[in-house]
């Protein structure tokens, strides 16, 4: 049986300024980089172990979450680079009403894990959220997963158990 459990935050008792320190900057994803944020959102889940056994639905998910996204005149997604290069990212839904505004929750390459930029990225995710007129914000996560046991809790994140199965959410 898969746990998974969802958390929820209070985007208006949030920090109002999470800027990365150099040489990192996080800023709206272009439309032209819809592959790039796709090979990063794949290959950090890739490297969760807790997402093995539902690697093929959570992949087909995280497809269609992702030509959603971009489908947007602006794309509902924000990326952390590196130079020009893309290390992380966040894919959302800004639905006010949506199960889960997290369709990726913050994404971030493997060699550039353990430097808190997945901490800044949910800070930036939660206040592009914010900013969108979602007053609580949803992110659902495997119970064991690395997010919900670093990063999530962070900012206030209250986690409640989730039934049902994320994997037939409508796409973003």
């Amino acid at each position: 049986m898969i746990s998974w459990i969802c958390f929820e935050w209070k985007t208006g008792d949030l920090p109002r300024n999470a800027v990365p320190s150099a040489p990192f900057q996080i800023r709206a994803a272009q439309k032209s980089e819809l592959e790039a944020v796709a090979r990063t959102i794949r290959s950090a889940f890739a490297m969760d172990s807790v997402w093995g056994d539902v690697s093929k639905p959570l992949a087909a998910k995280l497809a269609l979450d992702i030509e959603a996204a971009f489908d947007l005149a602006e794309p509902s997604c924000i990326v952390l680079v590196h130079g020009t290069r893309i290390i992380g990212a966040s894919l959302m839904d800004s639905n006010p009403d949506a199960a889960n505004h997290f369709s990726s929750g913050p994404c971030v390459l493997y060699e550039y894990r353990n430097r808190g930029l997945a901490t800044q990225l949910l800070a930036a995710s939660l206040a592009f959220l914010r900013d969108g007129g979602v007053t609580v914000a949803r992110g659902l996560t495997r119970q064991n997963s690395l997010s919900a046991r670093f990063i999530y809790p962070k900012f206030g994140g209250v986690p409640q158990p989730f039934s049902g199965d994320p994997m037939k959410l409508p796409a973003a």
